[in-house]
């Protein structure tokens, strides 16, 4: 039994991620997720009580296979900058392949709900594990000096989230979301940062 209600929560998940995806969460029903998985709405709805719950599962669902996959390339990396590199490229196609979803982020502001507000916090304890990882790696590999690992890989975390800010705030309104061309634009200084922040680490 419980097989099987994983295996139709995972349904609900995938499906109201297509949804999303393409629609964004204002334009988006949960009728419409019903009818595309054939499935009721009492069904939706003993699994998700509402929306703005499904949203947050889906948003968590996407954030767990970014980190899966950048850790893939992290790990197949073999030296720290191709390791960060491959983090920062991983999380930009991931945004870009799901940029309605991770729009609804930017839109609500400071008025997130305590489901959403949740998984943000996870996402970000989460990403800084990686950035950890990836230092790590860095100093297994003799190429960087880490006196604090945990400490370093939350400054240059929040370091990196920071530029997003800087960059809105130079081209347009800070509370609107990045364009995909902004994103890219993101991520070229993002790397530059990364880099210039690596060296200093350096042995």
């Amino acid at each position: 039994m419980a097989k099987n209600a994983d295996a139709k929560r995972l349904k609900i998940l995938e499906g109201a991620k297509r949804r999303f995806a393409h629609y964004g969460l204002a334009k988006t029903t949960m009728a419409e997720i019903a009818n595309d998985l054939s499935f009721s709405k009492a069904l939706l709805y003993y699994y998700f009580p509402d929306k703005n719950r499904l949203y947050a599962a889906v948003f968590e669902m996407t954030i767990d296979q970014l980190l899966t996959d950048s850790s893939k390339k992290i790990d197949a990396a073999t030296n720290v900058q191709e390791a960060m590199n491959s983090f920062l490229e991983a999380r930009l196609s991931t945004i870009k392949d799901n940029y309605n979803i991770f729009e609804f982020t930017y839109s609500l502001r400071n008025d997130l709900p305590s489901d959403l507000e949740s998984v943000l916090s996870s996402m970000f304890e989460k990403e800084c594990a990686q950035i950890q990882t990836i230092l790590n790696k860095g100093v297994e590999l003799g190429e960087l000096q880490v006196d604090d690992l945990q400490l370093t890989a939350k400054i240059l975390l929040i370091s990196l989230l920071g530029m997003r800010v800087g960059i809105l705030q130079e081209i347009k309104n800070m509370f609107l979301p990045p364009s995909k061309e902004e994103y890219e634009y993101i991520l070229q200084l993002q790397r530059k940062l990364a880099t210039i922040f690596l060296d200093g680490l350096r042995r």
